[in-house]
């Protein structure tokens, strides 16, 4: 049977799940190596109506306990109930996967437990004051927690510790259920982020309580984001509205259509610098105070954008004080402050929880969609078990596999020998240009600065750093080796070159320059060296700047003489095409008759129209 002629997304919705889905789960238990395992207990699940209510809070609604298996008259004995230590030993060893106990076999393990302790007290213990019972609360805890490890020491005696059976022990963000109506390999997952720390040992009778038609309240929760400047929060309500004969909307499904905001809010403030990350702040702190009107201005919209924040939460305090869960997005612990400070925050804090997914930029829509992600049953692949460990040998040693492979990692390491393990690294930092890193490691590790590379077959070019550094252009590091590391320029190669005639660039060689400017003449023999006259700063910054106008001046030709090309092929086309043309002789000739008759000004404007023909005639022979 296919899922999809069974049920659709709409019938998934956690707190609104179809009849057919919700009579369909099972909840999967796992050993330690994610192998499918019958629960330890099975919890009741016959009635159907679910006249029982399970909280979120410590206090329950309803008249049983199916943590300890009890049964109360009154509602307020269940309460009662809860606050007991027997409930308290019972839900944490739920947690751990363990089975319930009854009150008696917890009262007898307790009084062991107390009889252990009062063998390692003092004598002088009734000398003590009343300081004591202050601190009663943290040893009942202190003490419930000793006899729950001994507990679990007790069932790992002689067993392996991996026998542990729970819903957890997948490490996942979700809990998985089994269903008739998936395949055998897949399973419904619904995220833990839902559940309380008390409804996670029983996630199926949460997910009953939550699907009961006569609890008639309308729960909700919180969602918040914020990164970048941007902010979205809203209050969602746990029940959805009709979409039945909605349209699809362009970049929202149905489910997102359905979720009901009773209130929302966005706004941004411009606190990050484009293309750059970080907060203000941030950089701040990085780098120190920047003095700039941008800055300025970040500063002044992070501090606006944290008001804001906390009006809006003060705003929404009715709300947040009845959510089931409160969920934040925030990247660092200053922007998760901005709510955690918020006393109604503050006094539900146990609801607060992160986001178990990526989410994108805060907006509405994320959050609609974020909602949708947190809140419906997710079609999953089952968790693959992990390989079994093989037993090892009754003689004691050592798999033979992995003693093989421990032996061939040693190997290896001790193919590369100290020499070539320094330079492999030093060289990553030099061709990284991480002059400080390269600085630091050969202070610790005591190498020197003319240290030749191994192994030398493989650098008789290049036998030092400074030499590589030459041949592979890096200029900056070539200062650097000389001026800060003290580099000797002297060294030959095994072709007797020293690294000033390993340069391939006249950059590089102005860096041998500069630096032999900066040591001075008296730092060692320069003419072993190679290194031409030393040059400085002011010097180099002018050869270049001569080069750039030389460059220049280059190109300029280089391109009017290209024009002036490209003007006598179109020419040359014309004429080849038209034909050369005939130009009118006699034209001044026939005109000079009547120039009599002409004005003087008007005589002049022909005169100069005349000259002016010539003169382009002329130059056209030329």
């Amino acid at each position: 049977m296919t899922s999809e002629t069974v049920f659709k997304k709409g019938d998934l919705y956690v707190y609104d799940l179809s009849a057919t889905v919700l009579q369909s789960l099972r909840l999967i238990t796992y050993d330690s190596t994610l192998r499918e395992v019958d629960p330890v207990t099975e919890p009741e699940t016959e009635d159907p109506s679910i006249n029982d209510k399970l909280s979120n809070n410590s206090v329950s609604d309803s008249s049983k306990c199916y943590v300890c298996g009890l049964e109360f008259q009154k509602l307020q004995q269940n309460r009662d109930h809860r606050k007991t230590d027997f409930h308290i030993f019972n839900v944490k060893r739920s947690i751990r996967g363990l089975s319930s106990i009854d009150e008696g076999s917890f009262e007898s393990i307790l009084r062991e437990q107390r009889n252990i302790s009062n063998d390692t007290e003092s004598e002088g213990d009734n000398d003590s004051d009343g300081s004591d019972s202050e601190e009663l609360y943290d040893e009942k805890n202190t003490q419930l927690d000793d006899v729950l490890e001994n507990e679990m020491s007790k069932l790992s005696v002689g067993v392996d510790h991996d026998t542990t059976v729970s819903h957890l022990n997948t490490r996942s963000a979700q809990i998985y259920f089994n269903s008739n109506l998936l395949l055998d390999s897949e399973a419904f997952g619904v995220y833990k982020a839902l559940f309380s720390n008390d409804q996670l040992s029983i996630p199926f009778q949460s997910l009953r309580q939550w699907n009961d038609p006569t609890d008639l309240s309308i729960p909700i929760s919180a969602l918040f984001m914020v990164a970048g400047g941007h902010f979205a929060g809203a209050i969602v309500s746990h029940q959805r509205t009709n979409v039945d004969g909605n349209a699809r909307k362009v970049g929202q499904s149905l489910q997102e259509q359905a979720v009901i905001f009773l209130e929302h809010k966005t706004f941004h403030r411009y606190t990050t610098r484009r293309k750059q990350g970080g907060s203000q702040s941030a950089m701040d702190q990085a780098k120190g105070k920047a003095n700039s009107a941008g800055s300025s201005l970040r500063r002044y919209n992070e501090a606006a954008l944290r008001t804001d924040i906390a009006a809006l939460l003060e705003e929404w305090e009715p709300y947040l004080s009845k959510c089931h869960n409160i969920f934040v997005r925030a990247h660092n612990n200053v922007e998760r402050k901005l709510f955690t400070e918020n006393k109604a925050i503050k006094a539900n804090k146990e609801s607060v929880k992160s986001f178990p997914f990526t989410t994108g930029r805060p907006t509405i829509s994320e959050l609609k969609r974020s909602w949708c992600e947190l809140t419906y049953l997710k079609k999953v692949t089952k968790p693959s078990p992990l390989p079994l460990k093989k037993p090892t040998a009754v003689n004691g040693s050592l798999d033979t596999s992995k003693t093989a492979t421990a032996s061939k990692d040693e190997e290896s390491k001790k193919e590369k020998s100290l020499e070539e393990q320094h330079t492999e690294q030093m060289l990553l930092y030099l061709k990284k240009g991480k002059a400080p890193l390269l600085l630091a490691y050969m202070r610790k590790h005591k190498v020197g600065v003319d240290f030749l590379l191994a192994p030398l077959s493989k650098y008789s070019v290049t036998p030092t750093m400074l030499h590589l550094a030459s041949q592979q252009g890096l200029r900056q590091m070539v200062t650097i080796l000389l001026c800060n590391m003290k580099c000797n320029p002297c060294l030959l190669n095994s072709a007797g070159k020293t690294a000033w005639d390993l340069a391939k660039d006249v950059k590089v060689e102005r860096a041998f320059q500069l630096a032999r400017y900066k040591l001075g003449e008296d730092y060692t023999d320069w003419l072993k060296s190679h290194i031409a006259e030393p040059l400085s700063r002011e010097q180099i910054e002018e050869l270049e700047r001569e080069e750039r106008e030389r460059e220049n001046k280059e190109a300029r030709a280089a391109i009017e003489q290209e024009l002036k090309a490209v003007k006598e092929k179109k020419r040359a086309e014309v004429e080849a095409r038209r034909g050369q043309g005939r130009t009118l002789e006699n034209a001044s000739m026939s005109l000079s008759p009547n120039l009599n008759s002409l004005s003087e000004d008007q005589r002049r404007r022909l005169l100069r129209e005349q000259r002016a023909r010539a003169a382009e005639a002329r130059m056209r022979k030329q």
